[in-house]
């Protein structure tokens, strides 16, 4: 199971290789939406079970929960772009965002 070399994620190798730079991009803003999306499903969670209003936090909070989860998309862009490069285009979107959920569950307690 060789899909994420460390290497490659730290140089951005795979961001900046030129091949398919449109699916490329697909794929990296739909795990980007994914880990986005969960965070804001885990607060409108909280506002359903405790009926407080809406909040995002400050502003610091808001920005550091962005710049990590710009982080964990390059990251996880890196190991999931091999195996999601032969998919079709509206199924590699959507399979993105599904897997950015997912990530976002995994890592979500560990971040702000």
């Amino acid at each position: 199971m060789q899909s994420f070399i460390f290497n490659d994620a730290i140089t951005f190798k795979l961001a900046t290789q030129q091949d398919n730079n449109s699916a490329k991009t697909q794929v990296f803003f739909g795990v980007l939406l994914g880990v986005l999306l969960r965070w804001v499903y885990t607060i409108a969670v909280e506002v359903a079970r405790t009926g407080n209003p809406w909040n995002f936090g400050a502003w610091y909070v808001i920005l550091a929960r962005f710049v990590a989860s710009l982080i964990v998309t390059v990251f996880v862009f890196s190991g999931y772009w091999e195996k999601s490069k032969d998919q079709p285009a509206d199924m590699r979107f959507w399979n993105a965002v599904a897997y950015g959920i997912s990530i976002d569950a995994l890592i979500g307690p560990w971040t702000v």
